[in-house]
């Protein structure tokens, strides 16, 4: 049980992380790689969010 937690919440950092502006970070000028990196870190985030709450009713 505990380990299904630990993947949720390090789901929920690793989506964070993807999510922030890359073209920032690496200087790439084009906005839909923003666009893509921040709807996949928004779906990781949104994912862990259900997983953690999931396991919290059982």
């Amino acid at each position: 049980m505990k380990g299904k937690k630990v993947v949720s919440v390090f789901l929920i950092l690793i989506g964070i992380a993807v999510a922030m502006p890359f073209n920032y970070i690496y200087g790439i000028e084009a906005p839909g790689v923003d666009l893509v990196w921040a709807a996949v870190g928004i779906a990781m985030i949104s994912f862990g969010v259900y997983s953690l709450k999931k396991e919290r009713n059982r």
